[in-house]
């Protein structure tokens, strides 16, 4: 049984010290658009399982699913919310982390990897559009081995907490909450630091190139999953989110 009051330690927590910088005082839930966005970075082509899975995913979500790539990725980007300056030098992979973020954020709505689903989103966004405290829609996470590396005492809690996080792979959002306004303003901290080693050596596909600078985790699950603990309140549980897992090239 899932425990009602996790046990957090927020003023030790990095993230939490930029919790009283944010604006709480305007956010206001509205109806959050019932379509999905999914992200291919690079410009290598999608392999065969990626393009069946993507299929699979327009075949079965019932809603818009939308692809963002390098052609159109400019069409949804602001004159008054650029990219980072260190977009172009990350790896495609935390491209992908980056967009998701800031689409989430933007924009709202659903994101999901390029994984099949398993079942329609119709609904999903219906409960999630009538629950007035959930600002995002997630299926749990599997357990406290797929937790993102954390250090120190936020570590510990979310270990201790796990089973109040979701999975990093499909989620529903509403856009411009507290909880998206932590996660950019954190992944903007983190990647001004980093931009310098970025230029030096930027990344490859993957990331696993000689120098580059960025963790797997680090510019993602090392945020995300210490704001769904944070923000626990408005998180919403919801099964039918959770994609296929597993089996791609």
């Amino acid at each position: 049984m899932l425990k009602k009051h996790p046990t957090i330690h927020h003023q030790e927590w990095r993230l939490f010290q930029n919790y009283d910088n944010l604006n709480h005082s305007t956010f206001q839930k509205h109806h959050v658009s019932e379509r999905l966005f999914c992200f291919w970075t690079g410009d290598n082509d999608m392999s065969d399982d990626r393009s069946h899975s993507l299929d699979k995913l327009r075949d079965t979500v019932g809603v818009d699913v939308h692809l963002i790539t390098r052609n159109n990725l400019d069409t949804f980007i602001t004159n008054d919310a650029p990219l980072h300056p260190a977009y172009e030098y990350l790896s495609y992979v935390h491209r992908a982390d980056y967009l998701r973020c800031y689409f989430m954020h933007h924009y709202g709505g659903g994101y999901s990897d390029i994984k099949g689903a398993k079942h329609s989103w119709v609904d999903s966004f219906k409960r999630f559009n009538e629950a007035p405290h959930a600002w995002i829609s997630g299926y749990s996470e599997i357990g406290k081995h797929a937790i993102a590396p954390v250090q120190g005492i936020c570590g510990q809690d979310l270990a201790n907490n796990w089973f109040f996080l979701l999975g990093n792979c499909a989620y529903i959002c509403a856009p411009k909450s507290l909880f998206t306004q932590l996660w950019i303003q954190e992944l903007h901290n983190r990647l001004d630091i980093l931009l310098p080693d970025l230029q030096k050596h930027p990344g490859n596909a993957r990331g696993d190139n000689a120098g580059y600078p960025i963790e797997w985790t680090y510019i993602l699950g090392d945020i995300f999953h210490p704001l769904c603990l944070l923000f626990h309140k408005n998180v919403m549980f919801d099964r039918k989110l959770k994609p296929i897992l597993g089996g791609y090239e």
